[in-house]
């Protein structure tokens, strides 16, 4: 018996991680990739356009605020209605105005084009979000999440190469109507062909298969179908703790961005080593994001993984000022740390608000902490900026801060330590569940 329960989980397990888990990361690399290009269209876009730096960076920017509408409802709608149905209809807008985007011919246009960008995809990551909670236990959230959270590197890796064989052979305007129209063709497919909201809708899993998967959540007090609302999501106290949090994490994030790439040109010189030297803090990134998260579900620390790795990119921006560009294999180490640092912690997260926040409060509160979040990444050039002028130009003192951020987003997070693990041990909600023969042992400090 003991046997067959074995054969039957690691089947179920298989299936998730290979099915699910690799569509999901494929669409918000695809987002995430037609979020970005604008970058390397740039320096053309302002030339054809007559647009100052001003203007550029406006356009770009606008992305972010059309980006914040949808979070709440993404994630309400995605819990309440069909994550399935609400992100293929999202994919068919974002698809279309990222296409739109190649079509444009002054800065009116490429703003409203880069506006509804945003509101298509600021609905799409709480709706994978909610994907994720609903096929993973909490036992494996943590490695589902830092899998999901590979689109950062992967695209970061495409992007580049992508963008500039295109722009070589091509313009701007191709590139936009190439890179958009892959999700209506590619992702659309898949997602409609393999996801489904619960794998009791999975005609592709076993009826014991589809057991194991569903006994595991309610083994751990957690309901199959949550019905949250708007109001237990904007009123939860832990929602806005982990909104704070997660905004925290995107300021130091922007400090890392705003230093090391600029030290790194510097010591390289060339754009080639540059470019090739630049792929290695990604690789480690998604190694670190992998080993991290896999570590936190095994030992069930999710508290303790959270803080040591904000820890380590506290010290590691904190320190950053002090490394000249002549230093090139010191700048090196310190980008490839501090890159693993600044995204690896992302998995422990959001396992860890999958469990602490209100069962009424899911799906939007996903959604919430998400879009309040990324406002760190829309002030934190300004606040960068500002601190770099106060100081003459240098970097000294915005690395400093950015350091200081991490390390109070490391205070917040011990802070949750005794409410996971009072979560962690409580007994299962529910008529059925309790006492439960062969229940998962989850800790979590």
């Amino acid at each position: 018996m003991a046997t067959q329960k074995s054969i039957v989980r690691r089947r179920s397990e298989m299936k998730r991680w290979t099915r699910i888990l690799p569509v999901i990361v494929i669409i918000y690399v695809i987002c995430y990739i037609d979020r970005s290009n604008i970058s390397f269209a740039l320096p053309h876009l302002q030339k054809d356009m007559h647009l100052s730096g001003a203007q550029a960076g406006f356009a770009t920017g606008m992305f972010f605020w059309g980006y914040l509408l949808l979070q709440v409802p993404g994630g309400y709608m995605a819990e309440r209605w069909s994550a399935k149905r609400w992100v293929a209809i999202l994919i068919v807008l974002w698809s279309a105005a990222a296409v739109a985007s190649g079509f444009t011919h002054n800065l009116t246009e490429l703003v409203l084009a880069r506006f509804l960008l945003g509101v298509a995809e600021g609905g799409v990551q709480p709706a994978l979000m909610s994907t994720i909670r609903s096929w993973f236990p909490f036992a494996e959230r943590s490695r589902a999440y830092s899998i999901f959270k590979l689109y950062t590197p992967i695209a970061a890796i495409i992007a580049a190469p992508s963008a500039g064989l295109i722009l070589t052979y091509a313009d701007w305007r191709w590139m936009f109507i190439i890179m958009g129209g892959g999700p209506l063709i590619f992702g659309l497919a898949a997602w409609l062909y393999i996801i489904r909201d619960t794998p009791a809708k999975a005609e592709w899993l076993s009826d014991n298969e589809r057991n194991h998967i569903e006994k595991s959540r309610t083994e751990e007090g957690e309901p199959l179908k949550n019905r949250g609302g708007f109001k237990a999501a904007f009123t939860s106290p832990i929602v806005w703790l982990f909104a704070l949090i997660y905004t925290l994490t995107q300021l130091g994030l922007l400090g890392l961005s705003m230093w090391l790439p600029s030290v790194l040109k510097t010591a390289f010189h060339t754009d080639m080593k540059v470019g090739l030297v630049a792929m290695l803090p990604q690789i480690a990134a998604g190694l670190a994001i992998i080993l991290v998260g896999r570590s936190a579900d095994r030992h069930g620390k999710h508290i303790t993984h959270m803080c040591a790795v904000l820890g380590v990119g506290a010290v590691v921006l904190a320190g950053a000022g002090l490394i000249s560009a002549q230093q090139k294999w010191l700048v090196l180490g310190a980008m490839i740390v501090g890159t693993a640092a600044s995204i690896a912690w992302y998995g422990p997260f959001w396992a860890t608000v999958t469990k602490l926040t209100p069962v009424a409060a899911a799906g939007a509160g996903i959604g919430i902490i998400n879009g309040v979040g990324n406002l760190g990444g829309f002030f934190g050039p300004y606040i960068g900026g500002w601190l770099s002028d106060i100081s003459g130009g240098g970097y000294a003192l915005t690395q400093v801060f950015f350091g200081l951020v991490f390390a109070v987003a490391a205070l917040l997070v011990l802070t949750l330590r005794k409410r996971l693990r009072e979560a962690t041990s409580a007994p299962p909600a529910g008529p059925g569940t309790a006492g439960t023969e062969g229940a998962p042992a989850v800790r979590s400090a």
